[in-house]
């Protein structure tokens, strides 16, 4: 039998440790446990943040976007597993570890957050609170859309990329912003198939605010120095969601927006968060770039989601014992 892939063979996240408070880093003895979920056609890489006292109601899913990978949510799945809660970090198809057998599409990951979902509420019972970084903050609310198990959403961007306008901001420059999706809507027979690197698509000089940790970022050959099937940029650009965000009831929504995005800025997400009919609130991250790892913007996400899921249990205990 062939052994898969860990993070101990593709280990540049180990670099990007020492850019994050001492709270948020992993630390050799408490890594994240590793497993593969195997679902559809693919097999799906897990880390897994594991408590010592694994005793609280809900499960945190933490989902990343487009030219990161699943360890790249380490700082939160650390944090959120001092305080107490599992969290379950998988590779999106076409990032990190995660084996595919075909030209994967935006709704394929659509698909597999509500099946692992599933997956994850038969183990236990939990249900779960879903937390996206980026483009999967989107990820996070498509997914909510279509799960009831699921119970809030903590989110650091919605970006409808089916909105020329964010087309243009997301891309790598706006000759691509205006002419890549129709292109590659007119061209998909020939075009889905084929694969690029995700940093000429986008500005991943932005991904973070110190050009250091952005160069290392580039080298992660398993995160934003990966190659992309344009069918999954195509399919992004077509994107909507389920439930319009005026109807859009299903769970409440915390919305963190760092203050220093420059790829996804608070203008790039406020027409939809305005949209939203769901109980929600937004702050800004103080001094936080796109991957929020500056303080004191990283303790005030800390503070804010431990609030936030904290009020979110308090509801399913009520429901508990009113059903009692």
């Amino acid at each position: 039998m062939t052994l898969k892939k860990t993070y101990d063979d593709y280990p540049a996240w180990k670099e990007f440790q020492t850019y994050y408070p001492q709270e948020f880093r992993i630390e050799e003895k408490s890594k994240p446990t590793e497993e593969y979920w195997e679902w559809d056609e693919y097999s799906v890489h897990l880390d897994r943040y594991i408590p010592e006292v694994n005793d609280k109601k809900v499960k945190v899913l933490l989902v990343h976007g487009g030219g990161g990978n699943g360890r790249l949510m380490a700082p939160m799945g650390v944090v959120l597993r001092g305080l107490g809660y599992e969290c379950v970090a998988p590779d999106m198809p076409g990032f990190g570890l995660t084996e595919i057998r075909k030209p994967n599409s935006y709704n394929t990951w659509v698909e597999l957050v509500d099946a692992l979902v599933e997956a994850e509420m038969a183990k236990d019972g939990k249900p779960v609170i879903l937390c996206g970084i980026s483009l999967g903050g989107m990820l996070a609310y498509h997914a909510a859309c279509l799960n009831k198990n699921i119970k809030g959403i903590l989110v650091s961007s919605l970006a409808d990329t089916a909105d020329p306008r964010v087309q243009i901001q997301l891309s790598k420059n706006e000759f691509l912003g205006k002419t890549g999706a129709k292109t590659l809507g007119a061209l998909k027979t020939l075009t889905d198939n084929v694969k690029v690197p995700i940093k000429i698509t986008t500005k991943m000089w932005a991904m973070a605010n110190d050009q250091t940790f952005v160069k290392k970022l580039k080298k992660d050959k398993v995160g934003s120095g990966s190659w992309v099937y344009l069918k999954f940029l195509r399919t992004l650009f077509e994107a909507k969601p389920a439930i319009e965000p005026e109807e859009f009831n299903n769970c409440p929504l915390f919305f963190f927006q760092p203050e220093k995005d420059f790829i996804i800025p608070w203008e790039i997400s406020e027409p939809f968060y305005s949209r939203l009919a769901c109980e929600k609130e937004m702050m800004y991250l103080e001094n936080c770039g796109h991957i929020p790892m500056e303080e004191p913007g990283v303790f005030q996400l800390k503070d804010k989601a431990l609030a936030f899921i904290e009020k979110i249990e308090a509801t399913l205990q009520v429901t508990k014992n009113d059903f009692f």
